[in-house]
């Protein structure tokens, strides 16, 4: 009994299970009960049925026409590959376009919300079917709840009512025919009918779809949903052409295109049994792109126009300039493709005729605005007004303190404008002073549409106010390059230059009426320097023949800047404004140290050394003339680059010498640290002096004095240094009977790395008494050490060879020091 049970179930399952016996009916033995006791089981629960018995169960279930499942919606035929993946089979579509094809990612089951439809409501016109269930539930005398299953004779079996037919039937017409024979046939009770579960029905879906076969779905389902259970349709598949088949004949084209541009789903018709889906090859397509709202490529159902393509699109952006499209055409003789210009505003263009393969491409408008006025500069609202009919200056600049950067040059303003149809440009010069004081007047000019208007900073403002506004540079450098480039031969190049004393030197435009005056404002008007009374005009006039005269002329002015005798300039006029001689209202040195008055003192032309030093009361008691220290700009940038220039001759003769292979008597590490400290010297600038000398009318020792000079006079200093390659570097009092030798046995003696031959003297006004002979004979030598001096003991170059190369280096650095010691201890 056991084995006949086993058997059985096995029959059952194999029914459920395996498609190859479904055209066979059921088994011997195998009744729809067994079948429904089956299916009613969880899939976990018939798993370990077929387990016990035996056998296993596959994984996926295929349903059977006519049997309720649990699921709908599972193909009747496994396809060789998941749904997701595209059939090798699967023909690849001749990509015309890079553009997507529209439409095609509806039916992507990766983003799909289709959802089954086993819960859908049911709607009143539904007919029922063999397999439909009915829910009843009678209240009253009875409370009682029925389920009525639909046979395979159309009819339901109701208790004590016996057998009615309703196959056929809408689910309206049945609920009313049951509920009239409740209550004619069951006295005082009343009967509510909803649908149960719903019947399976078999279809097949053909052609261009993802996975065709035989699918058993809900009754309830449409075409979209029947393709969105087939993966929806392939990269050649129609969606404008989706034919539904009943019996061999056609009963509905459903065009997806309906549905998603205009949202009607009239032709998305409730499949049936035996409906055949079939997804045709699409027959043409065309592209837009550009400037429409959805660029894609689109689908031809025939007989679509530029109108139809357009609306398909979305029609244009805000950008798109309709009246130069371009329709590119494939040619059916495989010659060049055509290109067509369309004006899109034509309704005779409109309805054109589209054919597959077409792009219509919509072009942008390229950002140009019309109606507008722009604001450049040193302004706090800068860039694009709208321009009507007399709008002045005023009406958009009317508050300097509002509208205007603080550094905003008042007194020279430019408004640039189109002139003609070859967009070449004039240039017309205003005070924004007199426009804001004086509104609708002569002063406050009218704008014309697309002008520009172009607001300068005060040169001497620039860098401290204005680093986020356009220099005049750069407002300027557009401008002249457009006048340059419109100059032809009857008209000259539009443009005037300045150099010399002026704020801001440089070409400008020439516009009506430009004269030396408005040129001087045009450039931010003099320096302090400049020097009015003789100002250059050159001036080239073209002859006859083509030969250019030059001519000068000196002009006054201040005879200029008041108006009474101005000149009018024209093309390539170049003014040229002198500076006064010598000018040097600002140029200082510094006295520092023992003077009555030490300080910064501005200098006038010719002044030397002592006469700063007398301007500054004379030198105090203390002071030590003879080690005074003077230093000079100039002289210190030498100094670095010489520094600098030694460095890099040290490491070129280093690399040399690794090149050749000869032997480095330096190490690495010795070049960079000497080479960093020579890179990183900045020079101290010491001039050599006899401030003595100087003092008591020595032409030939007083020095004229420059802008950024320093002097320092020291205190009486009695000492003498002794520094180097001695025992104990220190200093000594001065004694005028000590000589090198004692000064340096009075520091315990030279070191044995010592080189007593090159031992030499800084004096303390930085010069440097060398001596040629050795230390022992200095008793006899002339070398008188003096207060402040320093003697300086080198390293004996035989002693480390490597240093031989770079004595200089001590030399420079050393002196630099002194110098600075010297200073600091001030």
């Amino acid at each position: 009994m056991r084995h006949f049970i086993g058997f059985t179930f096995l029959m059952v399952a194999s029914v459920v299970f395996t498609q190859s016996l479904l055209a066979q009916g059921l088994p011997a033995g195998v009744t729809p009960q067994m079948v429904q006791q089956l299916q009613s089981m969880s899939p976990a629960q018939q798993q370990a049925l077929a387990k016990q018995f035996g056998g296993q169960l596959p994984t996926t279930i295929v349903e059977v026409p006519g049997v309720n499942v649990g699921s709908v919606g599972t193909p009747l035929t496994q396809p060789s590959a998941p749904p997701a993946t595209k059939p090798a089979s699967e023909p690849s579509e001749v990509k015309l376009k890079a553009a997507a094809r529209y439409g095609r990612s509806l039916f992507d089951q990766n983003v799909s919300t289709f959802a089954p439809t086993d819960d859908a409501p049911v709607p009143e016109t539904y007919r029922l079917g063999v397999g439909d269930q009915l829910v009843v539930q009678l209240f009253g005398k009875e409370n009682e709840q029925l389920v009525l299953q639909v046979d395979r004779n159309g009819d339901v079996v109701f208790p004590r009512l016996g057998s009615i037919t309703l196959a056929g039937l809408t689910f309206e017409d049945a609920r009313e025919l049951l509920k009239a024979r409740v209550t004619q046939q069951l006295i005082g009770v009343e009967a509510v009918l909803s649908m149960g579960r719903l019947r399976a029905i078999g279809i097949f879906i053909a052609g261009e779809v993802r996975v065709p076969g035989a699918y058993s779905v809900s009754a309830l389902t449409t075409v979209t949903q029947a393709l969105f259970q087939a993966g929806g349709v392939t990269n050649i598949g129609s969606l404008r052409n989706i034919q539904v088949r009943r019996q061999g004949v056609s009963v509905a084209t459903f065009d997806a295109y309906d549905l998603l541009m205009r949202g009607d789903a009239v032709n998305d018709i409730r499949l049936q049994t035996g409906d055949v889906v079939f997804v045709p090859p699409y027959g043409g397509v065309a592209e837009v792109a550009g400037e429409v709202k959805r660029p894609m490529v689109y689908e031809l159902a025939g007989g679509e126009t530029v109108a139809d393509l357009l609306a398909m699109a979305g029609s244009f952006t805000q950008q798109a300039y309709p009246k130069l499209a371009v329709l590119t055409r494939l040619s059916n003789q495989g010659a060049l493709p055509t290109v067509e210009s369309l004006d899109l505003y034509d309704s005779s263009t409109l309805t054109s005729s589209v054919i597959n393969g077409d792009v219509l491409r919509v072009p942008a408008t390229g950002g140009q605005l019309g109606n507008v006025v722009t604001l450049k500069g040193a302004v706090n609202r800068g860039g694009a007004f709208g321009w009507r009919a007399g709008l002045r200056v005023s009406d958009i600049i009317s508050d300097n303190r509002t509208d205007l950067k603080r550094e905003a040059d008042l007194s020279f303003a430019l408004i640039v404008s189109y002139k003609n149809a070859l967009l070449d440009i004039e240039v017309k010069q205003f005070s924004l002073v007199d426009a804001m004081q004086g509104p609708q007047s002569d002063a406050d000019p009218i704008l014309r549409e697309f002008d520009q208007i172009l607001v300068f900073s005060l040169p001497d403002l620039e860098g401290e106010e204005a680093s986020g506004t356009d220099t005049r540079g750069r407002l300027l450098a557009p401008i002249l390059a457009k006048l340059r480039a419109q100059a032809r031969e009857d008209e000259p190049v539009q443009t005037v230059s300045v150099s010399g004393a002026v704020q801001a030197p440089g070409s400008y435009p020439l516009f009506e009426g430009t004269t030396v005056s408005s040129l001087v404002r045009a450039a931010g008007g003099l320096l302090d320097a400049a020097y009015l009374e003789s100002t250059e005009l050159r001036q080239l006039r073209e002859q006859r023949g083509g030969e250019i005269l030059v001519s000068y002329r000196e002009i006054n002015l201040n005879d200029a800047l008041d108006n009474s005798t101005d000149y009018t300039l024209a093309s390539r006029d170049h003014l040229t404004v002198r500076q006064i001689p010598d000018w040097n209202p600002q140029e200082s040195v510094v006295i520092a140290g023992e003077v009555e008055f030490p300080g910064t003192y501005l200098i006038q032309p010719g002044e030397t050394l002592a006469d700063v030093i007398e301007r500054a009361g004379g030198l105090t008691e203390d002071a030590f003339a003879e080690g005074a220290v003077f230093t000079r700009v100039e002289i210190a940038r030498k100094e670095a680059e010489r520094a600098r220039a030694f460095s890099r001759e040290i490491r070129t003769n280093y690399a040399s010498r690794m090149l050749t292979e000869e032997t480095a008597n330096a190490s690495l590490a010795e070049l960079v640290e000497v080479t960093a400290a020579l890179d990183q010297f900045e020079g101290n600038g010491r001039l050599l002096i006899d401030l003595p000398l100087a003092l008591t009318g020595s032409k030939a020792a007083d020095l004229q004095v420059e802008d950024g000079d320093k002097l320092v006079i020291p205190m009486y200093n009695p000492t003498v240094t002794v520094v180097g390659e001695v025992m104990e570097s220190r200093s000594h009092s001065h004694d005028s009977n000590y000589s090198v030798k004692d000064y340096i046995g009075l520091s315990a003696g030279l070191t044995v790395r010592a080189d007593d031959s090159a031992i030499y003297v800084v004096k303390a006004n930085g010069s440097v008494a060398s001596l040629d002979s050795g230390w022992w004979r200095f008793d006899t030598a002339k070398v008188q050490v003096e207060p402040g001096d320093t003697i300086v003991v080198p390293v004996n170059t035989q002693y480390k060879e490597s240093l031989a190369t770079w004595r200089d280096v001590t030399a420079i650095l050393y002196q630099g020091l002194v110098s600075i010691a010297v200073v600091a201890a001030l």
